[in-house]
């Protein structure tokens, strides 16, 4: 009888970790979709700008700015705003990460790849909107005030000096260490595809307690996840491989923790920072941990959602019952 019973019991076990393995599995497929391929016309604004003559640089300006309106569309006659244009064209150190664009990037072949096919993909889930008509890529001199990529005008705009893979300028301009994995080029598919859904598909809503803010950004991500099917999950979060493991090996634990102290309805500034705010780790749970810890088990609690459910796109991006998603999702986390 024992043994019927242990049998019965490993039965069971097997079945559920064979459940949990398809539905961490699952949402994977509805990812893999067949798209039309795009071509967007590339235009490199920081060759331009570089070599213009700064002898006669209002003149200069003024002869390009129909093609470079996304850059130029301001008063050329204003002295003030053509000497700002000419004092960072002419700043050494401006120089210089031009100089570091030019040799990390002799062509566009790898960046127009990643962001066509980022473009592709929104274009299938989303054709009545229309894409930008054109990408530029230019230098703002790791501008923290301008985000590397936007959408101007209907145009996209990247910023070719946020994408030098951990060159030592970024040491140097003093950026934090944990920011660093933001400026490998294999980021740029991600903020693309982050700045596809902020111009198009946001719509504000008031912030709310920490499972809402999860489901919230594990949405996000999970669109970005669908722009870019192939994209790893370090990759996607902006951290390291490291970090990735100890979240993997600790996924039971600090769920168990959120639970146990009622912190999923916490609306606490202190509690949003604690989950979503960005640093080198939590502090809570020690300095091998990421930040952003809320955000990933959003993601987790929305992939067993689409797991389970037979929802496009468009259907999970449109529902906004954040708590029906959590109770839906089924989510269950590494032990």
């Amino acid at each position: 009888m024992k043994k019927l019973v242990k049998s019965i019991v490993l039965f069971s076990l097997c079945l559920l970790m064979a459940d949990c393995a398809r539905n961490d599995n699952d949402y994977k497929s509805k990812l893999d979709v067949k798209v039309d391929p795009v071509s967007i016309a590339f235009e490199r604004y920081e060759d331009v700008l570089f070599s213009l003559d700064t002898a006669n640089f209002q003149s200069a300006l003024m002869a390009i700015q129909d093609q470079y309106q996304v850059f130029l569309g301001g008063d050329l006659t204003d002295t003030n705003a053509v000497q700002y244009l000419k004092d960072f064209a002419t700043d050494p150190f401006s120089v210089a990460i031009y100089e570091k664009v030019k040799q990390a990037f002799p062509n566009l072949d790898e960046v127009k790849l990643m962001v066509d096919d980022v473009l592709a993909h929104f274009h299938y889930y989303y054709p009545e909107i229309q894409l930008p008509e054109k990408v530029y890529t230019c230098v703002t001199g790791i501008n923290a005030d301008e985000p590397a990529v936007q959408i101007i005008d209907n145009s996209l705009v990247i910023s070719l000096d946020w994408y030098l893979d951990g060159d030592e300028v970024y040491d140097q301009i003093g950026m934090p260490k944990y920011m660093q994995p933001c400026t490998r080029l294999v980021t740029l598919g991600r903020d693309v595809a982050k700045q596809l859904y902020m111009t198009y598909l946001y719509q504000w809503r008031k912030q709310g307690d920490v499972l809402n803010e999860m489901i919230y950004s594990g949405r996000l991500d999970f669109f970005i996840e669908a722009m870019c099917p192939k994209i790893a999950d370090d990759v996607l979060m902006s951290w390291s491989p490291e970090q990735l493991e100890w979240f993997n090996e600790n996924e039971g634990a600090v769920w168990a923790d959120i639970v146990g102290q009622r912190l999923l309805y916490e609306t606490s500034l202190d509690s949003y920072l604690m989950f979503f705010g960005d640093g080198p780790f939590t502090q809570a749970y020690g300095n091998d941990s990421p930040a952003r810890l809320g955000e990933y088990f959003g993601l987790k609690i929305i992939r067993s959602y689409m797991a389970s459910h037979d929802l496009s796109l468009n259907q999970l991006i449109e529902n906004s019952d954040f708590q029906g998603i959590f109770q839906d999702s089924g989510y269950k986390p590494r032990k």
